[in-house]
């Protein structure tokens, strides 16, 4: 465990020195920040001049919330692990104790745990609905764990972070499932069952359910291992 936590620091050295990676840390917050005060703000507008209001949908503002913070997380990690890769670090790893699966949790896993924590603390404080904290909680479990499949699914594809960039707009689509539910009605929005977003609209708009919470966790270890098991063939 110590080797994966020095591991952890010195990735955290090369995020804080690179620019675009650095800004995504506090993207959350600041994505937190304005929906808590445009969105609000917007429906009291369209309230005074059209007399319609949008707050039968701040559930979907908040599964959005939930949903980005492992997203950003994702992407620092993937484009992480993409620049060890082409500047050979991450190949001189796999010959010292620190390879396989220690990499993968230095690189991913403990970056997670940090976004799951970052999502509980951005979620609670700006929530704009009336979703409860254990909702919030089972949630963000299911966003961070679908984050580390986004973060696989990049490096398994792609082969440098010119690619990664390309192959991470793909991560916009993690979204359908989310907005299907809100948007079709049942049984057609079940095609995006497959999708952990799906689980987390679910719970935003009914409320906490113990079957949502399973589904949307085994489906996202699907996620997992099929893309880890891509990755670990790739190196």
């Amino acid at each position: 465990m110590k080797q994966t936590v020095n591991l952890f620091r010195i990735g955290l050295r090369q995020v804080f020195k690179d620019g675009m990676l650095f800004i995504m840390l506090p993207a959350p917050l600041l994505i937190g920040l304005f929906f808590n005060f445009v969105i609000p703000f917007a429906n009291r507008m369209l309230v005074e001049q059209l007399s319609f209001s949008i707050s039968p949908w701040y559930g979907l503002v908040d599964g959005m919330l939930i949903c980005l913070s492992p997203m950003f997380v994702a992407m620092i990690s993937a484009f992480l692990l993409l620049e060890e890769k082409e500047e050979g670090i991450g190949a001189f790893y796999q010959i010292t104790p620190t390879s396989g699966n220690t990499y993968i949790l230095a690189r991913i896993g403990l970056p997670m745990i940090w976004a799951f924590t970052s999502t509980l603390i951005v979620t609670i404080i700006f929530t704009i609905s009336t979703i409860s904290a254990s909702a919030i909680i089972m949630a963000s479990i299911i966003s961070s764990l679908f984050g580390i499949a986004l973060a696989m699914m990049v490096v398994s594809l792609a082969e440098n972070r010119v690619e990664g960039l390309a192959i991470s707009k793909l991560m916009g689509v993690s979204f359908l499932g989310l907005i299907l539910v809100w948007f079709i009605p049942a049984p057609y929005q079940y095609f995006a069952a497959f999708l952990p977003s799906f689980w987390i609209g679910k719970i935003t708009l009914d409320g906490l359910n113990i079957y949502y919470v399973v589904f949307g966790i085994l489906v996202s270890f699907m996620w997992i291992a099929i893309f880890t098991r891509k990755f670990m063939k790739k190196i």
